[in-house]
């Protein structure tokens, strides 16, 4: 499967462009908000395969950590303060170690299944990481499809996710 197409290229720069969270957003009462909670919530389980993919190959490079941070930046219009999300990436990290990538793949799956625009955003950000340093490893590679496979998306579409724009 090939991500180097010139959707993704343009999806990862929009996101390493707008890759820059705030250090800290304070005590502004928006953790409080349930709105806050709502987006949290449903941005995680795309946080976590974004994360899963920047760290597949060993490496946890900065472009795709800047990716990752723009990725958010979009989805919560900057609604996650970067203290916020380093504490994810950590336990996204701990889980990964635990359980094993697959593990989480599975049930990431499964807290998305219900939704198919979900699972074709969390894998189009994959791919748009797994491009965020200009190349492409062979595990980021096989991550893709991995993440293709565990959320229920065809290769067909794939094409066309990867393909579009």
């Amino acid at each position: 499967m090939n991500i180097d197409t010139s959707k993704i290229r343009r999806l990862r720069d929009a996101l390493v462009k707008g890759g820059r969270l705030a250090e800290d957003m304070g005590d502004s009462g928006l953790r409080q908000d349930e709105r806050h909670l709502a987006a949290v919530q449903r941005v995680s389980p795309m946080i976590e395969v974004m994360y899963l993919m920047m760290s597949i190959d060993g490496s946890l490079g900065d472009e795709e950590r800047v990716a990752i941070h723009g990725a958010i930046k979009l989805l919560t219009d900057s609604g996650i303060a970067k203290s916020e999300l380093d504490e994810m990436l950590k336990e996204f990290g701990a889980l990964a170690q635990q359980e094993g990538v697959e593990a989480r793949l599975q049930a990431i799956g499964h807290r998305i299944s219900r939704d198919q625009l979900d699972r074709e955003t969390a894998f189009s950000l994959a791919a748009a990481v797994a491009m965020a340093d200009d190349e492409v490893a062979e595990e980021e590679s096989l991550l893709v499809k991995s993440v293709a496979e565990w959320f229920g998306i065809s290769s067909q579409r794939c094409d066309e996710l990867l393909r579009a724009f």
